[in-house]
């Protein structure tokens, strides 16, 4: 997220259906009200009534995190107006005690509690909310809900029932995995969800928008596409046949997991002349997923982008933390989370399901697989690669292990990759990771979570002994994982050729600049000609070109510049190196630079190796 770069994050909710029914007759239905038609300086109001309430205070709070996010959204930021109401509809005491929660006085008086949401979309408040969290209030036109932004819960009550009303413009259809109980209605005027708890309500976003919907069947489940496109540019049916593509891929390769029977995929398309976002992507849910993506993107970059790298990464989070988790993601705590240290198998075994499907599905080609992991490769080794990471996984809200937070998706997948390698070679091609969450989502699934501190000793014990010195030496361990002793074995080994590179970038797209800490743009030890020519050395800090200066966000518009340099030109690159300002100066020249790439070997079928990457890549 350093750059312009889509974040993929999971958020989840897990409830047992035995404990769902108990709750739904014991506790009672939290009813709350939002009308989208009444928007009054681009806010709503938002009414709660917990009928009876037994304690003479109580306590409101709305949610600080949302689990998968990693980070501290606080939403009650957005909050304002809060306050209570007795049964004579006379306002009593409320104090609020932080960002996110709000004190109740004479609870056992109050009827109802009314608030006014304000949205994150267009907000000039500082926030940490990642757009694909975030919310929209866009009166008419469109009304994005992820819920924990208008919804809160009681404190100690948050297994309560709820019933969920929202009256809305009759042109605008909504879209959510949510129940909707108003399934008669003869006007689109008000839809009435129910959830059997707090969870339920955060984990299933709401979209409203004007029709532009697809839905279908595939691989048994119900696909709905909705597709919210501010000029119109975008239709959902010009999607759906890569989508029924995708979908169908991924429900091949995870034939014999119980899946989810519905997922709807909520997609606004951002206008970026309204919006300069430099993030995008998705958020996941059980059986649906927030999309936000830049309206100006063709069909195809949508297709090859979002469907087939955003989107399919959140399907597969329906195996994992859906039916495989931990306690800690069971009973959510939404202000003072417990974080678990299986972020390694949450986002790392998801991301690299999210490549293996592909050439497993015969939807890319071996070598497609095999440049994709060693881009990967590539991109880890600009984090800490000696950190322990179920460490960074339970520390994750601390800044010391935040700052490392991508390497999930970077790090994480190459751990999944090389788990998977070693388990095909001890069962001789029989197991592999896709296998071994089967067997994982079969022992515990949606209602029973696992316990953090034992799951890598269950596995050991399902497995092979090897399996235990991995976790201990690269997973809760230090030690950096040497990829090629994993990837020899099944016949992919290094190649060293010279590229044509420019001034920042090579003919492969592989940078020779990155960003530190400050997010001051630096020069990699990536070495080019025409870089060395110019006198650049590894660690500068790059802060002009040609007078221009260069920042993070404008790094990529200099990069486009570059792009039309010609032989001859005059360049002017100033730099700081060692704490003192240099100018470098010389002509354009053309550039070449040495690229590392992974090649598969072409050996016979008889070949051990051989045998054993197909185990790997086209085995289930």
């Amino acid at each position: 997220m350093k750059k312009i770069l889509i974040a993929f994050i999971t958020i989840v909710f897990f409830g047992s259906c035995a404990t769902t029914k108990i709750n739904s007759n014991k506790r009672k239905l939290i009813e709350v009200a939002i009308n989208l038609n009444n928007v009054v300086d681009d806010k709503v109001q938002v009414e709660v009534n917990p009928q009876k309430i037994k304690e003479n205070t109580i306590v409101y709070q709305i949610p600080a995190i949302v689990p998968g996010t990693y980070a501290k959204s606080d939403y009650g930021k957005f909050i304002s107006d809060f306050k209570a109401f007795d049964y004579n509809g006379n306002e009593i005491a409320t104090t609020k005690l932080d960002t996110n929660s709000w004190q109740i006085n004479n609870a056992k008086k109050m009827d109802k509690i009314t608030y006014w949401v304000d949205d994150t979309f267009d907000s000039e408040k500082e926030h940490n909310i990642y757009v694909m969290a975030g919310t929209n209030i866009e009166e008419g036109k469109n009304f994005f809900l992820n819920l924990p932004g208008f919804v809160g819960y009681f404190k100690g009550k948050k297994e309560s029932p709820y019933n969920l009303s929202i009256k809305h413009p009759a042109d605008l259809y909504e879209t959510s995995s949510l129940i909707n109980k108003n399934t008669t209605k003869e006007t689109n005027t008000e839809d009435i969800f129910f959830a059997s708890r707090y969870d339920e309500i955060s984990d299933n976003p709401i979209m409203y928008a004007p029709l532009n919907t697809v839905n279908f069947t595939v691989g048994g489940v119900n696909v709905s596409l909705a597709v919210y496109s501010p000029n119109n540019v975008h239709a959902a049916s010009d999607m759906e046949e890569d989508l029924k593509k995708m979908v169908l891929a991924q429900t091949n390769f995870l034939e014999g997991f119980k899946t989810t029977n519905e997922y709807n995929i909520l997609l606004y398309l951002f206008d970026p002349e309204v919006y300069k976002w430099q993030s995008f992507g998705a958020l996941e849910h059980l059986s649906s997923t927030t999309v936000v993506y830049p309206e100006t993107y063709s069909k195809q970059q949508l297709a090859n982008g979002m469907i087939n790298g955003t989107v399919s990464h959140e399907f597969f989070h329906i195996v994992t933390p859906l039916s495989v988790h931990s306690e800690e993601i069971h009973s959510f705590n939404f202000n003072t989370p417990n974080m678990s240290k299986h972020l390694w198998m949450y986002e790392g075994i998801t991301e690299y399901f999210a490549n293996l499907f592909q050439v497993n599905q015969g939807l890319i080609t071996e070598q497609q697989f095999i440049d994709e992991m060693k881009g990967k490769i590539a991109s880890s080794l600009r984090y800490n690669d000696t950190m322990s990471f179920t460490k960074m996984s339970k520390n994750i809200l601390e800044d010391e292990y935040a700052k490392n937070y991508g390497n999930v998706y970077q790090k994480g997948a190459l751990i999944g990759m090389c788990l998977d390698i070693l388990l095909r070679e001890e069962s001789k091609g029989a197991y592999g990771v896709r296998n071994l969450m089967k067997d994982l989502s079969d022992k515990y699934g949606a209602n029973k979570p696992f316990k953090d501190d034992e799951i890598l000793a269950e596995i050991v014990s399902m497995t092979y002994p090897s399996v235990g010195t991995f976790f201990e030496n690269h997973l809760t361990g230090n030690i950096a994982i040497n990829y090629s002793e994993f990837l020899n074995k099944v016949g992919v080994v290094k190649e060293i050729e010279t590229v044509d590179a420019s001034y920042f970038l090579d003919s492969q797209r592989q940078l020779f600049i990155s960003a530190n800490n400050q997010q001051e743009v630096f020069f990699t030890d990536r070495k080019n000609t025409a870089l060395s020519a110019l006198g650049v050395k590894p660690g500068d800090i790059l802060k002009s070109v040609n007078g221009e200066a260069v920042t993070l966000q404008s790094a990529r518009i200099v990069i486009g510049k570059s792009m039309q340099w010609q032989e001859g030109d005059a360049l002017v690159f100033e730099v700081i190196r060692n704490g003192e300002t240099l100018k470098l100066e010389g002509n354009f020249m053309k550039s070449s630079t040495e690229v590392e790439k992974l090649i598969i070997e072409d050996l016979p079928d008889t070949n051990p190796k051989k045998k054993l990457r197909d185990a790997w890549l086209k085995a289930l």
